[in-house]
């Protein structure tokens, strides 16, 4: 049993690593850790895990919230297209920020141009004042925010 098993880091794909690292690093306050490549032979030393054609290498970075969470970026040399997110496919669909206000974030990423799926909407008892909303980061991935 894993007891004491905890999150390590999560993984993302990005068509460009540098313009997602500035997306987290303005809107979230993450700061990167580290910066690395795989070369095309660590990719093919493992090809049903990263299922690519020979030569195909990856950008990858690590990036920090401030309370932690680690996010492991790659940019592969063969990127394909993005597809939408869609709640009803198994997977990983979105990632959640608890931040000290959603009306005023949505407000200032709304000015910088961010992507939201909807204004924010009262989460549970309008009377609590909290609130929840999904934006799309560079890659149109899923992102909430919580108060």
């Amino acid at each position: 049993m894993n007891e004491n098993a905890s999150l390590i880091h999560v993984g993302l794909t990005v068509s460009d690593i540098d313009r997602t690292i500035d997306f987290y690093k303005k809107f979230f306050g993450f700061t990167e850790e580290f910066r690395g490549v795989f070369s095309s032979e660590f990719i093919a030393d493992a090809p049903t895990l990263y299922r690519q054609e020979e030569g195909v290498y990856s950008d990858f970075a690590f990036i920090k919230s401030p309370n932690g969470l680690v996010l492991e970026l790659f940019q592969f040399s063969s990127n394909l297209k993005a597809e939408q997110p869609a709640w009803n496919i198994p997977g990983y669909h979105h990632i959640a920020f608890k931040v000290d206000s959603v009306v005023e974030s949505y407000q200032w990423m709304i000015e910088e141009g961010v992507e939201f799926f909807f204004e924010p909407k009262f989460r549970g008892d309008p009377k609590d004042n909290l609130y929840w909303v999904f934006l799309k980061d560079p890659d149109g991935n899923m992102v909430e925010l919580q108060d």
